[in-house]
């Protein structure tokens, strides 16, 4: 397991310079929420023990170095013009990050070594891990103090940078999460609290085989549920007579009225955004409008399931959340397997991978199993009775051929 201490001797080995200081960016698990934050509703995130390192030094090229024993390659991106340097998926997150930082020492260059032992591809926010863990990095290698708020907010916006519309829970866990706690995560208005994690609950997660990758098909993919919700959200406000002022729209502007739930079922199964804007009365830029991605508004987008899935999930975040706090881990281990079905039945970003490796983990011992991330492959996270994680560890290698492990939850961001 790589250490603070073997991250500096690496950079120095690497650049032949001492590095200045050295960050922790952690790995995500997200335990009930999933697919809500892009709509404005609750998570609830841990951070794991598995992270990622960044080493940093200042000098004055104007350019940013980095050299990953994480991803592959090494970065070479000017201050000025970063995106210029971009030849592999994961330079574009730190051409993002220095998107984010133009205002902050500019001018200033810097040399960076990533390591850490948090899996790539996976679903266990290793791209994020890389934006908030560089970002705050250079931040404080060029001597400038930023909250860990701050990092989480310009960590959202860079990491949309490569046209994937997150809606923010990766970065703020990341930055924020206590060990020992879950992170109840709510958005409007914003809001963070820290959730015990209960004596007696442990956590294993197994890869299902797939890589969850952030670009491509599943970039699109996920984009299209994001323009669904915001499809759904004026529709619903549509048929209660009423037109949602923000931008963009999202569920959490209608989630709360009492009859949402039955309106939801009168939504159309599927339709194409230009046909939800007419309809609504509203110009179709509000609902396709991505950060760094085109959407094509005669795409005919799944909006019912879309909006019942995230509607249903929002409110199991409230009921997972009050089962660890009442200790009740067979009502958390059912809230687990119900986060599934809806992501597998009604969002549809599960994978027959996934429902594998899930199944496993239950018949094996777990209270409770669901995928986690955004789905399309990558990981599953199952609920453990203290004292049965190596059944479970090996009935998902068993499925799937692993990795599998346990995971603690952990402190988030940290400059060591």
């Amino acid at each position: 397991m790589p250490t603070p201490d073997s991250a500096r001797s690496a950079f120095a080995e690497a650049f032949g310079v001492p590095a200045t200081v050295v960050g922790r960016a952690p790995g995500r698990v997200n335990l009930a929420g999933e697919h809500t934050d892009y709509s404005g509703l609750p998570v609830l995130p841990i951070a794991i023990d598995r992270s990622l390192l960044v080493a940093a030094a200042p000098n004055e090229s104007g350019l940013v170095e980095v050299h990953s024993e994480a991803f592959e390659g090494t970065a070479r991106l000017s201050r000025t013009t970063p995106d210029e340097g971009v030849a592999a998926q994961w330079h574009g997150y730190l051409a993002g990050a220095l998107a984010e930082l133009t205002a902050v020492a500019p001018g200033s260059g810097a040399r960076v070594l990533v390591t850490g032992d948090l899996p790539a591809g996976g679903g266990l926010s290793s791209s994020s891990a890389l934006t908030v863990g560089v970002i705050a990095a250079l931040a404080a290698a060029w001597s400038v103090d930023l909250p860990p708020e701050e990092v989480a907010r310009l960590a959202t916006t860079a990491e949309r940078h490569v046209g994937v519309e997150t809606g923010g829970m990766d970065q703020q866990v990341i930055a924020l999460a206590r060990a020992g706690h879950a992170l109840r995560i709510d958005f409007l208005p914003p809001a963070v609290r820290n959730v015990p994690i209960p004596a007696g609950l442990s956590f294993v997660v197994a890869f299902s085989g797939q890589e969850a990758p952030k670009g491509g098909a599943a970039r699109d993919a996920y984009n299209e549920r994001v323009v669904g919700t915001r499809a759904a959200a004026v529709l619903l406000a549509h048929q209660m007579g009423f037109e949602i002022e923000a931008d963009p729209p999202l569920l959490a502007h209608v989630a709360d009225v009492d009859v949402v739930d039955v309106l939801a079922e009168e939504l159309p199964e599927k339709a194409a955004a230009r046909d939800a804007a007419r309809t609504a009365g509203i110009d179709v830029a509000r609902l396709t409008a991505l950060t760094n991605a085109e959407f094509d508004p005669a795409l005919k987008i799944s909006i019912r399931r879309v909006a019942r899935h995230v509607l249903s999930e929002a409110a199991r975040v409230d009921a997972a959340e009050a089962a660890l706090a009442a200790g009740n881990l067979k009502a958390f281990g059912a809230i687990l397997n119900e986060s599934h079905a809806s992501l597998r039945d009604d969002l549809r970003c599960s994978t027959q991978a996934l429902d594998k490796v899930c199944a496993a983990m239950r018949k094996a011992g777990a209270l409770g199993a669901r995928l986690t991330g955004a789905g399309f492959g990558g990981y599953a996270v199952a609920a453990v009775p203290a004292g049965n994680e190596d059944a479970v560890i090996a009935a998902a290698i068993g499925a799937t051929g692993g990795p599998a492990f346990t995971v603690v939850p952990s402190d988030g961001l940290r400059l060591l």
